[in-house]
């Protein structure tokens, strides 16, 4: 029983994580959608998709800003790896379709997966 009314509890390991999986999934969510770190990349993946420039530099700061808060937080490189994507696909949805987006999402993908492996020193 866990104390609280009106619920069953469920029994074996597998309920436990299923349980505790989908809501750690949910937090994680609820939490980089109001990160510092993930509003920022999205303003500055706007501003690629919108001005058609942008310093290369400056973008892979904002990836790794966000790659470091997500990996902090507790998120695995795959999570953060499909966190990105989806923000990529999110922006780029609202300007025209272009070879960009798929070279940026290719771009992200491999500075995602190093700064979020890179060996701190």
């Amino acid at each position: 029983m866990t104390g609280r009314q009106g619920h069953k509890e469920e029994s074996g390991e597998s309920a436990r994580s299923a349980r505790g999986g989908a809501k750690r999934s949910e937090q994680r969510v609820a939490r980089n959608a109001r990160s510092t770190a993930y509003m920022n990349l999205a303003t500055a993946l706007a501003t690629v998709f919108s001005a058609g420039v942008y310093t290369k530099e400056e973008l892979q700061t904002a990836v790794c800003t966000f790659v470091t808060e997500m990996k902090d937080g507790g998120e695995t490189g795959e999570g953060v790896v499909i966190a990105a994507q989806n923000l990529v696909k999110e922006v780029g949805a609202r300007f025209p379709s272009s070879e960009r987006t798929k070279i940026l999402l290719g771009d992200m993908v491999t500075w995602c997966l190093a700064e979020y492996y890179r060996e701190s020193a």
